[in-house]
């Protein structure tokens, strides 16, 4: 693949007003937590100026220095790397569409693109059409044989043969990862897609994205628009015809590396044990992978995600540096980078962290927590440490007082807690940790996360209930804040994982890159089928059942294929030793 490096010094460009360092003559800090500030710490964020604050992009860069200004002011300690603010760490820059071509009798054609999933490669052979690529027997064949491509270019068109608003039941024999690999497993050099006009006039999607085929493909891959696929399948002659004369294929997907970082301030206590409280920072740029908003090239601010857990943490810091109350243990704030790329920020920082791991106690994660206008807030994970349950019952007893108009809804019973948010990062090391979380909503990760629609008024009386939680965990007697392995409830109702089938439990390392392929782990879900089978952090899956896994993609496809209750068997390679572990599916508990 084409390499580039981004490492961007700041500044990047003019930040907006509100993200430079405040100044003397500005207002003076103090404890007190307002809907104001909150506010104001929101909208500069989740402003235009930068642009949703992508991982990799440089406008993230220009959002720590705004946080780290904003922990300078109140007073907090620096806690980072070099006695700084920051912890620089490196991440996988999105993948984009490089020089493409298609060269054959016909033309040597520059409009051509390609997909994520594409191997960078330029080869010339013979090009075979066939078709939709499916020889449909029983409905879930794949079957390349017929047409025999081994050796060859295949034109393949997209859709099936039932059109593309087919039956549900036809939907994976249309999918454009099962062509490709299918094509590749009998031997074709490379693929060419695109729609046929006759799909598009019965409303098919004339072109071809980027985004729509992701993972990672042994062969290249360039697309074509509908007018140039039927010109190659012409020159074919029609389904399972062979193009006279070579055709030659060139496909390039750019990969490289960014430096994010996370932004680390703390508040000593009487001795050097912590407690982490924070949330990420960083969201999803103008879109594109992650987004629910396909094909919308609009910036996606992020107000709600995760805007709002940054302010409160922002406002929590300077309440914390400046109420002078004396605490047992010290407080470190963290901002986390990369999150929406994987949990980066908060997986670097347990791997790397800068205070030792064994005199961090518990963390409180804020990931989403603008939207309380029903008036109540989930918090996950309240069963890990014993003395989670009396610090939020405070921290309730406190809402209450002051007529706040917000519950903490508990969540969860004796699972740990779900959620694709960093807490789970320290769930994977046996830190206790408490998720805070307000809800999805018809506006996430979609451009319409705005400022204007959080609750501010309930979201200063939130920072104050976690004040008060943490002041809690802060001065709670150590043998509290053991961890408590979380175990099934067999009493809970169970719930079926819709998207994949199953759940298998494991927690992926987005940003490990095996060398010959498979999926890493960061971990696995306390009491899920792959802690059951003893699959721990840095095993690599090469294997789930029939399927081999290249990737992510490959893993969640193959989820597909099962149902509770069965028993599979995994390959998988731990310290580079070849192992075969036994897994059982069951449900999670709803409460999970």
């Amino acid at each position: 693949m084409l390499k580039r490096r981004l490492s961007l010094p700041l500044p990047l460009s003019p930040a907006p007003a509100c993200a430079r360092a405040p100044g003397p003559g500005g207002p003076a800090p103090d404890a007190a937590i307002s809907a104001a500030e909150v506010r104001g710490h929101v909208e500069c964020l989740a402003s235009e100026e930068l642009e949703g604050r992508r991982a990799g992009s440089g406008l993230d860069l220009v959002a720590s220095e705004y946080l780290a200004a904003q922990l300078a002011a109140a007073g907090v300690k620096p806690a980072g790397d070099r006695g700084s603010y920051f912890q620089d760490f490196e991440i996988a820059l999105e993948p984009a569409a490089g020089d493409c071509a298609l060269r054959w009798p016909g033309g040597d054609w520059k409009d051509v693109g390609t997909v994520r999933a594409s191997a960078s490669a330029s080869v010339t052979g013979a090009l075979v059409s066939a078709g939709y690529g499916l020889v449909i027997e029983s409905h879930d064949q794949n079957d390349f044989a017929d047409y025999n491509v081994g050796g060859k270019i295949v034109l393949i068109r997209r859709y099936t043969m039932f059109g593309p608003n087919a039956d549900p039941q036809f939907a994976e024999l249309g999918n454009l990862r099962v062509k490709i690999k299918g094509a590749a497993a009998a031997g074709a050099l490379a693929v060419v897609l695109g729609t046929h006009p006759e799909d598009v006039d019965k409303g098919g999607e004339a072109v071809i994205d980027f985004d729509d085929v992701p993972g990672t493909m042994p062969i290249p891959v360039v697309t074509v628009s509908p007018e140039r696929f039927a010109q190659l399948e012409g020159a074919c002659g029609g389904e399972g015809g062979l193009m006279s004369g070579e055709v030659t294929v060139t496909a390039a997907v750019e990969t490289g590396t960014a430096v994010t970082r996370n932004v680390l301030g703390i508040v000593p206590g009487a001795t050097d044990e912590v407690v982490v409280v924070g949330g990420h920072y960083d969201h999803l740029g103008w879109g594109g992978q992650g987004s629910l908003a396909p094909g919308v090239h609009e910036i996606h601010n992020g107000a709600d995600d995760n805007a709002s857990g940054s302010a409160l943490t922002l406002e929590l810091a300077e309440r914390f540096a400046l109420d002078g109350r004396p605490r047992d243990r010290g407080v470190l704030f963290a901002l986390w980078g990369a999150e929406e790329i994987g949990l980066n920020g908060s997986l670097h920082w347990v791997d790397q962290p800068t205070v030792p791991l064994d005199r961090v106690v518990a963390n409180v994660n804020l990931d989403m927590v603008g939207r309380l206008e029903g008036g109540s807030i989930t918090v996950g994970s309240h069963a890990t440490a014993a003395c989670f349950g009396p610090a939020l019952a405070a921290a309730q007893a406190g809402l209450d007082q002051r007529n706040a108009g917000l519950d903490l809804k508990l969540v969860g019973n004796s699972a740990a807690g779900g959620g694709g948010s960093d807490h789970m990062s320290f769930h994977g090391v046996q830190i206790p940790a408490l998720f805070f979380f307000s809800g999805l909503h018809s506006d996430y990760h979609k451009p319409g996360d705005d400022a204007d629609k959080l609750d501010y008024a309930r979201m200063a009386a939130l920072a104050e209930a976690v004040a008060v939680l943490t002041d809690e965990l802060a001065n709670a007697d150590r043998g509290s804040l053991a961890w408590i392995k979380p175990v099934a409830d067999p009493d809970a109702e169970q719930r079926e994982v819709v998207a994949a089938k199953v759940w298998f439990g494991s927690i992926p390392d987005y940003s490990a890159e095996p060398e010959d392929g498979g999926m890493q782990i960061a971990g696995t879900s306390p009491g899920g089928p792959a802690e059951k089978a003893g699959l721990v952090k840095g095993d690599i899956i090469k294997k789930v059942g029939g399927f081999e896994i290249v990737d992510i993609y490959d893993f969640m496809d193959s989820l597909g294929s099962f149902s509770n209750g069965d028993t599979i068997d995994v390959a998988i390679l731990r310290g580079g030793e070849e192992l075969t572990i036994k897994l059982t599916f069951f449900p999670r508990s709803t409460g999970d």
